[in-house]
């Protein structure tokens, strides 16, 4: 398995896509929007709170609950990363607040790089099946996510002509992008996936129960307007792709890309199902 995911094109493709991700992540950042949102308080940390700290303490709980499984760690790392881009399309279908989807998963990607030290140092505390180098991590993380999405943002607002000639190019290609590697890496790893399928499906689909019903109870008690509220539940359920493996290859991990890819596909029939359906 380890050789596989190791020499798999597509995932090493999502590697190198990471960065310019990011980098079109703060072109599109808009400040403007940003301003506005910070008088909805309650809905950002209510959104924050649930992507930063929920998640990660969902998964810890399933990967106890679940500890001879062999995607026990995996549970969890799956849950510490961002949440995904997609997400901004299922709140625009569920009719939520698209801006306030953006910019959670914005602000969520730009603090990634301390928020998931933090929980992978957490996560090696508690298991003895990995390691790692904080410092090597940090560095990488501030480099493949930070840095690209600061330079974006440099760049619209000094060179907006410029912004604008690549902008739609550049969205275009990332989606197809995405779409390309979700559908190419199940492909190139069928046989991990399905070997495995029992129990990554077991275990995404306790986590994807456990996100919904308690930031549903959580949402509700914090008495969020409908769109907005809308807009956290499924930004609970989708998680960063790309990232997932990305965090997979450098750490040397494969049961996390396997599971990754397992948890995404549920997730996705999850969130989709949500999004198109009439009720809140």
């Amino acid at each position: 398995m380890a050789e596989a995911v190791s020499s798999s094109l597509p995932l090493n493709i999502v590697t190198l896509l990471i960065p310019v991700l990011f980098y079109f992540l703060g072109l599109s950042s808009n400040l403007e929007q940003i301003k506005i949102l910070f008088s909805e308080k309650i809905s950002l940390l209510c959104g924050l709170g649930i992507q930063l700290i929920l998640l990660p303490l969902i998964g810890l709980l399933v990967s106890e609950i679940f500890s001879n499984s062999l995607f026990g760690v995996a549970a969890v790392i799956v849950l510490i990363v961002p949440g995904g881009h997609v997400s901004g399309l299922l709140s625009h279908i569920k009719g939520g607040n698209v801006p306030l989807s953006v910019f959670l998963t914005s602000f969520a990607s730009i603090i990634s790089p301390l928020t998931i030290i933090f929980w992978l140092t957490i996560i090696t505390s508690r298991s003895s099946e990995f390691s790692i180098d904080q410092a090597a991590s940090l560095i990488q993380l501030l480099v493949f996510v930070l840095a690209p999405f600061v330079l974006g943002m440099i760049v619209k607002k000094n060179f907006p002509k410029f912004t604008n000639l690549i902008f739609n190019p550049l969205d275009k290609f990332l989606k197809l992008s995405i779409v390309v590697v979700s559908i190419w890496t199940p492909i190139d790893l069928a046989t991990y996936i399905l070997d495995n399928i029992q129990q990554g499906l077991l275990l995404s689909m306790t986590s994807l129960i456990m996100i919904f019903v308690t930031s549903r109870v959580l949402i509700n008690f914090s008495k969020i307007d409908l769109p907005n509220a809308k807009t956290l539940q499924i930004e609970a359920i989708c998680q960063n792709f790309p990232i997932v493996l990305g965090i997979s290859l450098a750490l040397e991990i494969p049961e996390v890309a396997i599971y990754g890819m397992i948890y995404y596909l549920t997730s996705m029939v999850f969130a989709v199902s949500y999004s198109f359906s009439k009720k809140y």
